[in-house]
C-alpha cells in the first residue's frame, strides 16, 4: 500500500558536534539522532525533501499495517510542528518504503526493536523484523530530517506564523542532511520504562498519553502504571467497585475505556503498559471497600498508640494488608483477576515495597498468628526505647516470612493461571523472607545497604547464583528518582523516619541529567552510599554474578510533589538521558563513563522536537551555550577532566 505522508521534521540546534579528537564516539552530524544508534555512517550530501508530497510505501504482509499507516499520519503532524514546509520545493527523496519480514509476535515483550534505514538521492529505505522495530525507524527518520531553518519556539508553524518567519527572512522547507545514511540499530536493554505515579496526585489521562509520545519520540518502550496508592485508588473495579470512593473526585477515576485508551494509544506506539496494584503496604485506600477493609491493618496510622503516621508507617496515609489473615489473599487475588483480564501485558507488577513492620508488630491480629505461642516482647517490643526496630530481626523475617509466602503464592498463582509472569519491588525478598516465583522480575530501587556493606543488585544477583531466576529493572533511587527537587511536602517536616530522614531527602535532592545519563544498570560500579544519602568513602567495584539477569531499568516519577501541571519539566528531557543510557549502551567505548560535551548537543536537539511537540521539557543552559563555551571544555573532557575518568564535581 502507499500513502503521502508528510515526515517528521526534526530540528537543527545551533550547537555545536563534538570533535572526533576530542571524544571516541562518532559525531552524529548535527546532532541529530538521540538515542545514538548503535551502528551508522553518513555523507556530506544534502538531499530536500517535500513533507507533503512524500510517499511512504507500508509492506507488512505478517506485520501491522494498520499500526504503520497510523504511524505515517503521526510523522505529519511531527513536521508541521517544527518548521514551514516550501510547497514549491517537489524534494529530491520522493518516496520512503518500510518493509516488515517477519511476523508481529502477540506478546510486545518479544517484539524485535532492530530496524535497518539507508538514504541515498532519492528515496529512504527501511527494514525491520518486526512492526516495532520499523515504529523505532520511523522516529530516527523523523529525526533525521530537519527544517533549513527552525523557527523560535514562540512562534508557531500554522500559516500565520510561517507567514511572520518569511517576512522575518526565514528559509522555509527541510532537507536530510549530510547523506547517503546508512543505520544499523537495536537496543541493549530490552526494557527501558517510565515508572508513572497517578495516585497521589490525579494525572488525567490526556496527559498520560502524551507521556506515551515522549516515550515513544525517546523510544522507550514500557510504562509502568503505578495507577494506585495509599492515598487513593482511582481506578473503576467491577469486584470492589467502592473502591473508587477513595480517589479524589468522582472526575478523577479512570474508567475501564480510559484504561483501555491508555493501553491502545501505548501498543500504537510499540509500548508495553504493565500496571502495578501495590500490597501489602502502601493498602490505606483498601480500606474505601466494605469488603476489603477487614483485612487492613493501621487504618491512618498510631499503631501501638503513637501519635501520627510514624513509625507506622513511611509516609502518610498508613494502612497494611494483614499478610497472617488466611482471607485475605484470596480477596485481594479477585481484584488482580480482574485487572489481569482488563491489561494485556504478560507481565503484572503486584508491588510489595515498605511493608509497615511496626504496624503489623503492634497488631495482634498478626502476631497472634504469625507468632503462635510466642512472647512477642522477645521479637519486637513496641514499648522499648527502641521501640520502631525488632529486638531480634531474625526471628521476625522468620515470622513474617512464613505468613507473607503464602499470602504471596496466591497471588502469584492468580497470575500464573492467567500466563503472567510476576514483577515486584525487591523489599519483598530481600527484607521479608519471600521466594518469588523463577522468572519473577524483581524492580530494584534501593541502593547501598550500609549494615550488610552490599548493593541491593548485588543482593539480588547473589540469589541468582543460587538458583533464585530472576530478572531484573533497575530504579535506583540514587540515580532514576525524578520527582526531587522541589522540597519536602510534609507540612511540618514530620519526625523521624518518615520526616528529616531518607524520604525527606528522596523529595529533596534533584538528579541531574548527567546523573541519569551516566548510570548503566550493568556496568557502572556500586556506589558506596547509605539509604540516608550520604557520600560514602568511593565505590565499592563492580557488580558480580550474570549481570544478563538485569533487562533494563525504570526512571520513577512519584506523585507526592507532582502533578498534570509539573509532570513534563520534571519527566522530560532526563528520562530521555536514561533513553539513551539503555539503548546505546553497547556503543559506547564505556557505558559507565560518557561524554557530556558529546551528549549536551544532541539532547538540546531532541529538547527542541519536545517542545515542537507540545512538551514543557526543562531547559539545559542559556541559548547563548550552544555556540559558546559552557563547561570545563568545549567538546570532548579537556585535561582536568579527562574521558571516562572522574565524573563532574557539580554532581
Amino acid at each position: 500500500m502507499k500513502v503521502t505522508s508528510i515526515l517528521a521534521a526534526s530540528a537543527l540546534a545551533a550547537g555545536v558536534s563534538a570533535q572526533a579528537s576530542a571524544s571516541p564516539l562518532k559525531p552524529v552530524a548535527h546532532n541529530l539522532l538521540w538515542p545514538r544508534p548503535q551502528q551508522f555512517t553518513s555523507g556530506s550530501t544534502d538531499r530536500t525533501i517535500n513533507p507533503n508530497t512524500v510517499a511512504i510505501t507500508i509492506v507488512a504482509v505478517n506485520g501491522n499495517q494498520a499500526l504503520l499507516e497510523k504511524a505515517a499520519k503521526r510523522l505529519r503532524a511531527n513536521s508541521l510542528s517544527i518548521g514551514c514546509n516550501d510547497s514549491t520545493v517537489s524534494g529530491d527523496i520522493t518516496n520512503v518504503s518500510v518493509t516488515v519480514t517477519g511476523t508481529d509476535p502477540k506478546d510486545l515483550a518479544q517484539a524485535d526493536e532492530s530496524y535497518t534505514l539507508k538514504t541515498d538521492n532519492n528515496a529512504v529505505t527501511i527494514t525491520a523484523n518486526h512492526s516495532v522495530g520499523a515504529l523505532r525507524a520511523l522516529e530516527t527518520l523523523a529525526q533525521l530530517i530537519k527544517p533549513n531553518e527552525k523557527l523560535p519556539f514562540h512562534v508557531k508553524t500554522d500559516a500565520a506564523g510561517c507567514a511572520t518567519a518569511k517576512a522575518a527572512g526565514f528559509k522555509a522547507g527541510f532537507v536530510v542532511p549530510s547523506g547517503p545514511w546508512n543505520i544499523s540499530d537495536k537496543p541493549s536493554y530490552s526494557f527501558r520504562g517510565v515508572s508513572l505515579d497517578t495516585s497521589r496526585n490525579y494525572i488525567p489521562v490526556a496527559s498520560i498519553l502524551r507521556t506515551l509520545d515522549g516515550l515513544a519520540a525517546s523510544k522507550l518502550n514500557v510504562l509502568h502504571w503505578h495507577i494506585v496508592d495509599a492515598t487513593s485508588f482511582p481506578v473503576v473495579s467491577k469486584t470492589y467497585p467502592d473502591l473508587a470512593t477513595s480517589a479524589y473526585s468522582k472526575l478523577s477515576i479512570y474508567s475501564y475505556d480510559d484504561v483501555k485508551a491508555v493501553i491502545a494509544y501505548a501498543a500504537d506506539r510499540g509500548i508495553r503498559v504493565i500496571p502495578e496494584f501495590d500490597s501489602p503496604a502502601h493498602a490505606n485506600a483498601y480500606s474505601f471497600s466494605k469488603d476489603l477493609k477487614p483485612f487492613v491493618l493501621c487504618i491512618n496510622g498510631g499503631a501501638g498508640g503513637t501519635p501520627g503516621f510514624w513509625p507506622t508507617c513511611p509516609e502518610p496515609p498508613c494502612g497494611n494488608i494483614n499478610v497472617a489473615d488466611p482471607k485475605a489473599a484470596p480477596a485481594i487475588a479477585k481484584l488482580v483477576k480482574e485487572y489481569t483480564a482488563l491489561f494485556p501485558d504478560s507481565v503484572f507488577h503486584l508491588g510489595g515495597d515498605e511493608i509497615e513492620n511496626f504496624c503489623l508488630a503492634a497488631s495482634p491480629e498478626f502476631t497472634n498468628v504469625a507468632f503462635p505461642g510466642q512472647n512477642i516482647t522477645e521479637i519486637w517490643d513496641i514499648k522499648a526505647p527502641v521501640y520502631w526496630a525488632p529486638k531480634d530481626g531474625k526471628r521476625w523475617v522468620e515470622g513474617l516470612g512464613k505468613v507473607y509466602q503464602k499470602y504471596t503464592d496466591v497471588l502469584t498463582k492468580t497470575l500464573a493461571d492467567t500466563g503472567k509472569a510476576a514483577m515486584f519491588w525487591e523489599d519483598v525478598v530481600l527484607n521479608d523472607g519471600v521466594v518469588a516465583p523463577k522468572g519473577s522480575i524483581l524492580q530494584v530501587w534501593n541502593s547501598w545497604d550500609e549494615g550488610a556493606q552490599v548493593n541491593s543488585m548485588q543482593k539480588v544477583l547473589d540469589l541468582n547464583a543460587k538458583g533464585a531466576g530472576y530478572k531484573i529493572v533497575d530504579t535506583n533511587n540514587d540515580y532514576y528518582y525524578l520527582d526531587g527537587g522541589s522540597g519536602g511536602w510534609l507540612t511540618d517536616r514530620g519526625i523521624g523516619y518518615g520526616g528529616d530522614a531518607w524520604k525527606e531527602n528522596y523529595w529533596t535532592n534533584y538528579k541531574s541529567w548527567q546523573r541519569v545519563y551516566t548510570h548503566d544498570p550493568r556496568k557502572s560500579q556500586i556506589e558506596n552510599r547509605t539509604q540516608y544519602n550520604k557520600e560514602g568513602s568511593g565505590l565499592a567495584g563492580p557488580l558480580r554474578g550474570d549481570v544478563s539477569a538485569i533487562i533494563g531499568g525504570s526512571v520513577a516519577i512519584w506523585g507526592e510533589r507532582i502533578s498534570d501541571s509539573n509532570l513534563d519539566v520534571k519527566l522530560w528531557p532526563r528520562a530521555a538521558a536514561a533513553a539513551e543510557a539503555w539503548w546505546s549502551a553497547d556503543s559506547f567505548p564505556d557505558a559507565a563513563h560518557k561524554d557530556f560535551f558529546e551528549a549536551l548537543p544532541r539532547l538540546e536537539v531532541f529538547r527542541d522536537r519536545l517542545i515542537a511537540r507540545g512538551f514543557g521539557a526543562e531547559t539545559f543552559q542559556p541559548y547563548w551555550c550552544r555556540n559558546e563555551q559552557c563547561g570545563e571544555s568545549f567538546s570532548g573532557y579537556g585535561p582536568g577532566l579527562a574521558y571516562g575518568n572522574e565524573k563532574p564535581k557539580a554532581w
